[in-house]
């Protein structure tokens, strides 16, 4: 593995070498860092083929990466929390779970991944490798280009889609053109595909319901963010954003009407994090009613009759499906302190 640094684009890169698939599996996890963790039958480390290519700029990682299948497990609580990733899926497939939704992509297709919340994947190929390339970025860059970036976590442009395509197309000659760009040009042409990419998960978000009209974005994004930072308040509602931010109760649900008003949105993401927290592998021994009160459901009762009327199943069905769907892995590598993904990652501006 070789590392660079200079004033121009930094690069780490790791490509199969004259070791053991046990040794390079190692050496390919520690180049990935905390982003993800990964997990692997001993069968499957056994036979473990993989490289990484990495490139960044002090506001965007651009990461090529080729290996035989394996799981990619993230928890809301990892590292680089406030980043997005836009992945283009070039061989092989990923089917998971992110945050509370299914999620898949194929060949050709480029999904979104937001940082701060679970994503639970198993990349396959039939045949082959699995072949990918990701654009990283901080949250701050994302936020002025969509209504509700929280949408965006696990959303999929197909390949065949017009969108899709054009997206694709462009992260494709990124990758390809990264290794000769300047620092200059690198972030010029990575300012475009985020906006690119980000504005054209607009069709798909307003099929789903999620945007009408775009409120005033600054407060709206401001707002939101207040949110999130204080889902654990039993006090969070609507007359205590309202003062919080010295709006009038009309202003405040004018605000949030585009996404089925202040209580819908308060409840819908205090629903989301429970659904990951419950379903997260490592916090199997916490109970659900203590993920339910310390996210502001004061009647464990009421949460569970809600959680069903979401999702379809009870809490503890779901955390029994996610148990089924990740198995518990017979072999996992901790990731180990030095340069790597993560640690370029944690460095980007916004």
């Amino acid at each position: 593995m070789g590392s660079s640094s200079s004033l121009g684009l930094r690069r780490l890169h790791l490509e199969p070498e004259d070791c053991a698939p046990t040794e390079l599996f190692v050496k390919w996890r520690d180049a990935l860092g905390e982003v993800f963790e990964v997990r692997a039958s001993p069968s499957e480390i056994a036979g473990f083929r993989g490289e990484i290519d990495v490139h960044a700029s002090p506001h965007y990682v651009l990461s090529a990466s080729r290996h035989s299948p394996l799981s990619l497990i993230r928890r809301s609580t990892s590292a680089a929390h406030e980043r997005f990733a836009i992945s283009l899926q070039i061989n092989g497939s990923a089917t998971g779970l992110a945050g509370d939704g299914p999620m898949q992509a194929e060949p050709g297709d480029v999904m979104f991944v937001d940082l701060s919340q679970a994503l639970a994947m198993r990349e396959s190929a039939p045949e082959g490798f699995v072949d990918g390339v990701t654009l990283w970025t901080a949250r701050d860059r994302i936020l002025p280009l969509v209504s509700d970036e929280n949408a965006l976590h696990g959303l999929v442009l197909k390949a065949e889609s017009p969108a899709g395509a054009v997206v694709s197309a462009t992260l494709r000659a990124f990758a390809r053109a990264a290794p000769k760009m300047r620092l200059t040009d690198f972030d010029a042409v990575a300012d475009g595909l985020v906006a690119l990419a980000a504005k054209s998960t607009a069709p798909a978000l307003a099929r789903d319901g999620d945007v009408a009209v775009s409120p005033p974005l600054a407060t709206f994004v401001t707002i939101r963010r207040y949110i999130d930072r204080n889902l654990a308040s039993p006090d969070l509602s609507a007359d205590s954003i309202a003062a919080e931010f010295s709006l009038s109760r009309a202003s405040l649900y004018r605000l949030f009407e585009p996404v089925g008003g202040i209580a819908k949105y308060i409840r819908k993401v205090r629903l989301n994090r429970a659904f990951q927290e419950i379903t997260t592998a490592e916090l199997s021994d916490r109970r659900i009613g203590h993920i339910a009160y310390t996210l502001g459901f004061k009647n464990v009762s009421a949460f569970s009759r809600l959680f069903y009327e979401v999702y379809g199943v009870r809490p503890g069905e779901a955390r029994k499906r996610a148990r089924q769907a990740v198995a518990k892995p017979e072999y996992a590598v901790p990731a180990q302190p030095g340069e790597s993904l993560t640690l370029w990652l944690d460095a980007l501006t916004g």
